[in-house]
């Protein structure tokens, strides 16, 4: 198989699994949102992910199953990434350190939606700080590649935009009940900024990187 005709194929692989991704994450979101509203009040700016997380039937059955099996997905959708980036002069450090990151990204995203928070608020905390720092390190190593290999603009922004918000939340949720002024709600808002933020950041990649037509001539920025 030629080099170019093992590209097409990541290409479509890549975009494959990135419309998985954000079909799975967003169905996901919705469906057990909608049976969480059924008997409890719901807000973006009080209800966290994971307080459906934590919600008895239904709504958690869903929740959690779907993150679950998302994990894994959006893990694969990075190594075909990462595959795509070396085609456009990512270097062999970036790639490793990238899946490094990455598999630690998925232990924490498995960790908050194995563990409630009803079941053990430390272990439930613990995972979404090592998810959420986790992703600020890995889209902040993803965006600076992406700017450096002068991919097109949509790509390093939606990358760094994942960054800011994730950081914002991470931060924030760290401070909670040790800084007066920041309550439980206060960083509710962005953790769905976040959601939305990362499923846009899949759909630009899905569809960039994944048209089989690219070339590194075309992908780059003028």
């Amino acid at each position: 198989m030629s080099q170019s005709e093992a590209r097409i194929r990541v290409s479509r692989a890549l975009r494959a699994v990135g419309i998985i991704g954000v079909v799975l994450g967003t169905t996901t979101v919705i469906l057990s949102a909608l049976l969480y509203v059924q008997e409890n009040d719901f807000s973006i700016f009080y209800t966290y992910l994971s307080d459906i997380g934590n919600t008895a039937g239904w709504p958690q059955a869903v929740f959690n199953s779907g993150m679950l099996i998302a994990a894994p997905v959006r893990y694969l959708f990075l190594v075909l990434l990462v595959f795509q980036l070396r085609h456009v002069g990512a270097g062999k450090a970036f790639s490793l350190f990238t899946l490094s990151i990455g598999a630690l990204v998925v232990v924490g995203s498995i960790g908050m939606s194995a563990i409630p928070y009803s079941l053990s608020l430390v272990l439930h905390k613990m995972s979404a700080l090592v998810y959420f720092f986790g992703v600020v390190i890995l889209q902040s190593l993803i965006g600076a590649q992406e700017w450096r290999c002068r991919l097109p603009a949509v790509l390093p922004i939606s990358s760094l935009a994942v960054v800011a918000i994730y950081l914002i939340f991470a931060v924030l949720l760290s401070l909670v009940g040790k800084v007066e002024g920041i309550t439980r709600n206060t960083p509710v808002i962005w953790e769905w900024l976040a959601f939305c933020s990362l499923m846009f950041w899949l759909i630009a990649h899905a569809t960039v990187l994944g048209n089989v037509r690219t070339r590194r001539d075309s992908m780059s920025r003028n």
